[in-house]
């Protein structure tokens, strides 16, 4: 199977050079393939969770008082230059930048910060997180100082409140209604800004003029056409009509890496979590947990990562930590039921002894005497996951449950994700330094949305109380002891309760072509993520990134 992707890969790159035409690329331009789409729309909208805003609008046209490098794991001095805990930890003050202007000239300043946490306060919809649950108070008591009162303890708030972007007080304050608000004319503070031009089939930005960090960024602007799928994305590099990417591409070394050993490279770092089937925990059938755990049995992940992964990566663990999060793993692990095992024999007896019988050799059936069967949603083009879903479904007619992969493209998968309409997909879950946002993002019972309700997180629609408070005593912590210990009880608690099924060991998809371009990030320069795909890490990338 392998051989003959591999094989395909290069007779359709063969046709397709001879084909192409003689086109001169702009060599000022860094190309950039981060969003699956075949058609844009205009929209830079940072804060409202529907909004499906263009890359690099979060990050790379507004900031954040501090940024996070994923690769160090420091939280960098960013909109703000530092910050002070008082009271007892209820009270943070940051001291904001001065100096830094918003694109449009306009001096930025602890106003517009106060100003973007109120925002959520007024409209719930934007704080996607619940941040007004523990907050009590946000306020700018000068132009370079800003306070946040904490209702309670909450010593995860630094991350929450500096990780936030921040929006224009000058503008925002105009609008009538920011939730239909699209941003079609983005005024940041990041290194690009100008809308050069944009159509539906490629668009352009260019850097910001008036950008707070002096000389960057050293590239004049981004160009984005639309890529539909990871094949095309492949050729696109291959042919040196694009410059950077974060996409699945199979054999890399052989298919993209041997051709041009110069300038072609990747990084697939590991992100230290797992790729998810997730399960709609709302479904009458899915929401039985010994479901999920049988499902989660009848998964040959060795076959989908072998097929699916071109083993690039290896299979999940139970807790889905892995690699560089492994280190959070419970001792008593070794004594928990791993249902992340291939064991057909136990996913057979738990979906007989939750009452689903054969109607005959070939599927199971519900009481009612329908079929078994489900939907896995997927987006179109993510050659990986599309190929992974296959052999899940594959794997699940072996149980008698019928499994029909359906792809999206992604605005439509991201949708349905958010608002719960779907009954098992692969996708993501959250991350962060320590295991706490993966957990809650879980777990957390505030975070569980009725179903048409966009949900900005816990797209499974999951949480129970022996979760919550174990949350909430670890937002009460700085006990290093302490907040392993509680890390441990939610990973027994994730493994009892099965809300996700983790398949293999996410990896960061990462490519770039040097030819016109230089110093992007690698395993042997680590100053930030390679991949586009790394929110908002890619933005070290984009600040140091230079023309040839």
């Amino acid at each position: 199977m392998q051989k003959i992707i591999s094989k395909f890969f290069i007779l359709v790159f063969i046709f397709f050079c001879s084909c192409e035409n003689k086109t001169i690329r702009d060599q000022e331009g860094l190309i950039v393939y981060q969003e699956n789409q075949i058609s844009w729309i205009r929209n830079f909208e940072p804060l409202n969770p529907v909004s499906i805003c263009r890359w690099p609008t979060r990050g790379g046209i507004y900031e954040s008082l501090f940024l996070n490098n994923p690769i160090t794991t420091e939280w960098v001095p960013w909109l703000a230059t530092k910050y002070e805990w008082q009271n007892n930890n209820k009270k943070l003050l940051f001291t904001i930048r001065s100096g830094v202007k918003w694109s449009d000239g306009k001096p930025f300043n602890a106003h517009d910060v106060a100003y973007t946490f109120n925002l959520w306060k007024q409209f719930p919809a934007l704080d996607s997180r619940n941040a007004w649950e523990y907050l009590k108070d946000v306020v700018a008591i000068s132009d370079t100082i800003v306070e946040v009162d904490f209702k309670r303890v909450y010593v995860p708030g630094f991350e929450a409140i500096a990780g936030a972007y921040i929006v224009p007080k000058h503008i925002w304050s105009e609008l009538e209604d920011p939730l239909t608000f699209d941003n079609p004319n983005p005024v940041g503070t990041g290194p690009f800004t100008e809308i050069l031009r944009f159509n539906s089939q490629v668009w352009e930005l260019g850097k910001n003029h008036n950008y707070w960090q002096p000389g960057k960024p050293h590239i004049e602007k981004l160009i984005f056409p639309t890529f539909s799928s990871n094949e095309q994305t492949t050729l696109a590099l291959l042919s040196g009509k694009l410059d950077w990417a974060g996409a699945f591409i199979p054999a890399i070394q052989r298919i993209f890496v041997d051709k041009d050993p110069e300038h072609h490279h990747y990084w697939f770092r590991n992100t230290g979590y797992s790729t998810f089937l997730h399960t709609n925990t709302k479904d009458p059938v899915l929401k039985d947990s010994n479901v999920r755990k049988a499902i989660s049995y009848a998964i040959n992940r060795e076959q989908v990562v072998k097929v699916g992964m071109y083993d690039y990566t290896t299979p999940a663990h139970v807790t889905s930590l892995a690699g560089p999060m492994s280190k959070w793993h419970s001792p008593e692990i070794v004594e928990k039921e791993n249902w992340t095992v291939y064991n057909l024999d136990k996913a057979n007896k738990l979906l007989d002894d939750a009452g689903y019988k054969w109607k005959n050799k070939k599927e199971r059936i519900n009481a009612n005497g329908s079929p078994l069967k489900f939907d896995i949603i997927v987006v179109s083009g993510w050659s990986d996951w599309v190929r992974s879903a296959q052999v899940i479904s594959q794997n699940l007619k072996k149980v008698g449950i019928k499994a029909t992969v359906r792809t999206y493209d992604f605005g439509a998968w991201i949708v349905r994700m958010q608002q719960g309409d779907f009954q098992m997909a692969i996708g993501w879950a959250d991350k962060g330094d320590t295991p706490y946002n993966f957990f809650k993002g879980m777990m957390y019972s505030e975070y569980v949305k009725p179903i048409g309700e966009t949900a900005d997180i816990n797209w499974h629609r999951f949480g129970i109380k022996e979760a919550d408070v174990l949350i909430k005593e670890f937002e009460q912590t700085s006990d290093t002891k302490k907040m392993k210990n509680i890390i441990y009880r939610l990973q027994h608690l994730f493994i009892e309760n099965a809300p996700g099924i983790p398949l293999f060991a996410e990896l960061s998809w990462a490519e770039c072509n040097s030819k016109y371009f230089t110093n992007f990030p690698s395993a042997e320069n680590p100053y930030g993520p390679l991949s586009p795909n790394d929110q908002p890490g890619f933005v070290f990338a984009l600040l140091n990134i230079k023309k040839r």
